[in-house]
């Protein structure tokens, strides 16, 4: 039975640093090759000859590109309104969002809005989870409860862009020292992987 469990939490460790691993360079062959089969033809056209490579070239200038228009007031416009635009579509708008949403909380730990990374008993007296606190504060929720209270989101593993948000009591969490980063890893790894 042992060498069954371990058989099957080796599976899953391996499964979960594969699954990311595989999607990341996915997307990213996924835009490599789109872009180089814009640009042969006119490389082909304009210099004679076809450039092995510059497709990946060209995505990375793209990607640098976009993150300066970002960065820029009147890109901002630009970003905004294409999000909006897409915000308006059903079902793209929903996969937008996730993969947005879980981007941000994982390259850049400033956007995602964490604070710091707690405990938290959960879902019963006993049962402990670990979740990110955040900077909202709710002034409704506060003036109605006497304590002061602290906004936590528990987010579900494997994908810490869903979850849920929970008011608790300042006194009954417990900081943890781990970094943001180091709790977003913990969960998307289901506990596997700290560091």
């Amino acid at each position: 039975m042992k060498l069954l469990q371990s058989i099957r939490n080796t599976f899953l460790a391996g499964l979960i640093v594969f699954i990311p691993l595989v999607a990341t360079v996915y997307v990213l062959w996924f835009g490599f090759d789109f872009l180089d089969s814009l640009l042969r033809p006119v490389l082909k056209r304009v210099l004679g000859v076809y450039l092995p490579g510059f497709g990946l070239v060209a995505t990375l200038l793209l990607i640098f590109a976009l993150g300066a228009l970002a960065r820029l007031t009147l890109g901002k416009r630009v970003v905004a309104a294409l999000e909006q635009a897409i915000m308006r579509i059903p079902l793209v708008k929903t996969v937008y969002a996730t993969v947005k949403h879980a981007s941000e909380a994982l390259i850049d730990n400033k956007a995602s809005g964490f604070k710091g990374v707690v405990l938290v008993e959960y879902p019963r007296r006993g049962c402990y989870v670990i979740g990110f606190t955040t900077g909202a504060n709710i002034e409704e929720v506060q003036e109605k409860i006497k304590e002061k209270v602290i906004n936590v989101f528990i987010p579900t593993a494997p994908n810490p862009t869903s979850g849920m948000v929970i008011i608790v009591p300042e006194d009954e969490v417990i900081p943890l020292k781990m970094t943001v980063e180091e709790g977003l890893k913990l969960i998307v790894s289901g506990g596997f992987v700290r560091k």
